[in-house]
């Protein structure tokens, strides 16, 4: 059994003086390609990062699809405002929306910029259930998993096509690592039965997707996700060396120069960038 205890890192407030440095206001620094840039410089500079983080909240997919979402300021990142849709009958109109426009091509163009001017760059991606948690309440979905289970499928399917799309655009703009979460979706919050059916193979499809489109970059998954995807059988881990690195963002960026093809790691969270590595281990992760 595979554990990962997340530490919960809390990253709502954004110092004063980060944005005065920034030289931004919020919330135009959410849902501008310039503002964006701006302020993942500097957070990437002021937490002494080898990576500048894009976006900076978990509701740029869910936003695409409809969900509404309060822009927040520098104590409250952008979250979800009350539930778009109130049955999953309504939720199965759902489609694909076009990553070109909104607060989601804004995020796409920040990654560009950052990248065609030398930034190391990671793009933070979520996956179905932590997106589908901002479009519906939580009871009607996991009613509607268990009731009708052909329509949950289909939705998952648009879903993860358009996550798949997200991360291989944001490869294709320069983004050297693609982070992958689904906090929504790991067991100990869907239960073994609902992980094992829905969540689980739905994660590893875009993984997969991902990763089948090559290139030069990582797919760094969320400790609690690579964790849950171990413990059932989807994957399995492997440790890659990496001696004389002073901390875990330094690791990876080593690790980058020597890839020739997309890899996947995981067990360890992305937002430990700057801190010291107690042990000189990155965890790879191999599909099954």
């Amino acid at each position: 059994m595979v554990e990962f205890k997340c530490p919960g890192h809390n990253q709502d407030h954004i110092p004063e003086e980060v944005l005065k440095e920034a030289g931004i206001t919020l919330p135009n620094a959410y849902t501008d390609k310039n503002g964006i840039v701006a302020l993942a410089r500097v957070l990437k500079n002021y937490q002494n990062d080898v990576f500048a983080k894009v976006p900076f909240c978990v509701t740029v997919e869910a936003e695409a699809f409809g969900a509404h979402i309060k822009m927040g300021d520098a104590l409250h990142r952008p979250r979800t405002n009350g539930r778009r849709f109130s049955s999953i009958g309504e939720l199965s109109s759902i489609q694909r929306p076009d990553i070109s426009k909104g607060r989601i091509g804004e995020v796409l163009d920040a990654v560009g910029i950052m990248a065609e001017s030398g930034e190391k760059v990671i793009l933070n991606i979520v996956g179905p259930f932590t997106i589908i948690h901002s479009l519906i309440d939580s009871t009607l979905f996991y009613n509607g998993v268990r009731k009708e289970p052909s329509k949950i499928k289909e939705i998952l399917a648009v879903i993860e096509d358009s996550v798949i799309q997200y991360g291989i655009e944001g490869a294709k703009r320069g983004a050297s690592i693609i982070s992958y979460e689904d906090a929504v979706g790991v067991t100990d919050v869907t239960g073994p039965k609902m992980y094992k059916e829905f969540s689980c193979p739905s994660s590893r499809r875009i993984i997969c997707g991902i990763k089948e489109a090559g290139g030069r970059f990582l797919i760094h998954l969320c400790g609690r996700t690579s964790a849950a995807l171990e413990n059932a059988d989807m994957v399995h881990s492997y440790a890659i060396k990496a001696s004389n690195a002073f901390t875990y963002g330094h690791a990876l960026a080593r690790l980058l120069d020597e890839l020739t093809e997309p890899i996947i790691v995981g067990h360890k969270c992305i937002a430990w960038g700057p801190m010291k590595m107690d042990q000189p281990v990155i965890w790879g992760i191999k599909l099954n």
